[in-house]
């Protein structure tokens, strides 16, 4: 399993249009629903804060790779940073659902 995630922080304008983006990013997941992938986006309620997850089996292929809606989505993160924001790769060391 790999984990990816992605943090970052727009201003108060921005965070809208990034919250629309990834509406559409889930429409296209949705639409053409991938096999061995989670993808979650949070974002805080106090601030324009975003963390994007993406757990993939091993065998799987990022669907973030393909699609204008991710491509755009991570042209805005971009100008939202000033520079591109990679993932950062990280291990589930414990997990709980119920």
């Amino acid at each position: 399993m790999s984990l990816q995630m992605v943090r970052f922080r727009t201003d108060s304008s921005t965070a809208a249009e990034v919250r629309s983006q990834l509406a559409k990013v889930f429409a296209a997941l949705h639409a053409a629903p991938p096999q061995g992938v989670a993808c979650t986006a949070y974002s805080s309620e106090s601030g324009p804060d975003f963390i994007l997850a993406l757990e993939m089996e091993e065998a799987a292929e990022n669907p973030l790779v393909g699609p204008s809606q991710a491509a755009q989505l991570r042209d805005l993160i971009s100008r939202a940073e000033g520079a591109p924001v990679p993932p950062g790769l990280f291990t589930v060391v414990g997990s709980y659902h119920s």
